[in-house]
């Protein structure tokens, strides 16, 4: 079982309102870089822009660079989809769609690849405990069910964001899809009710999306 991470990243400058204070785009890459070193992992960069001006380009030999005009979230998306597609044909490969604001754990990828092993019929996996699901008054009733491996937790949850864990052979079942609903809650809410997908996130995180407040709890993450 080989995973394949399709890294989607744009040109931009600063950091967004609303970031921890020591985030930074190219620290994320960095920490993703260590988490698959030496690990049977493929890395794909799909590039919105010239990767000549943005800080990927220093790291060609770590990673296959895929160019890409989309300018909007959505546009390239569906290119990636389109790559990945194109690339990943073994049906129980695993495809990593991952946006470009998220650290990880050192041992996600074994930790991936113990649930991937354990259970067959997965379909959505995040790597992310997402923190609004504990806090947030729409969340108060919400009952999930519990997955468990040798050493970790998994939970049933709604939704997720645009950074998700499929196989090849799930992808080909949902490209249509995928590539054709926006916004990533509607995007699960219709996958769930309309061909009975179920998304899985760990406990605790193995990564998190990085917005003040709503980080994968527990964990330092500075």
């Amino acid at each position: 079982m080989k995973i394949h991470i399709f890294y989607r990243q744009y040109n931009i400058l600063g950091n967004q309102k609303g970031r921890p204070k020591f985030f930074d785009f190219e620290k994320c890459f960095i920490n993703l870089l260590n988490s698959i070193e030496g690990k049977n992992v493929d890395l794909h960069v799909v590039m919105d822009g010239n990767p000549k001006t943005n800080f990927v380009g220093k790291y060609k030999d770590k990673a296959t660079i895929h160019q890409i005009k989309a300018g909007n979230d959505f546009p390239s998306f569906q290119e990636t989809c389109k790559i990945a597609k194109n690339i990943v044909t073994n049906p129980t490969d695993l495809v990593y769609f991952l946006e470009n604001d998220y650290l990880h754990t050192l041992n996600w990828v074994e930790k991936i690849t113990e649930l991937f092993s354990t259970y067959k019929l997965l379909h959505y996996v995040s790597l992310y405990d997402h923190k609004d699901k504990y806090l947030a008054p729409q969340y108060e009733d919400l009952v999930s069910k519990i997955f468990l491996t040798e050493n970790h937790h998994w939970r049933t949850t709604p939704s997720t964001c645009g950074s998700f864990i499929i196989t090849s052979e799930l992808l080909e079942q949902d490209y249509d899809f995928l590539t054709s609903v926006e916004g990533d809650h509607n995007k699960f809410q219709q996958l769930g009710e309309e061909r009975n997908r179920m998304v899985i996130t760990p406990i605790p995180g193995l990564s998190t999306h990085c917005m003040e407040g709503l980080m994968s709890p527990t964990i330092k993450w500075k």
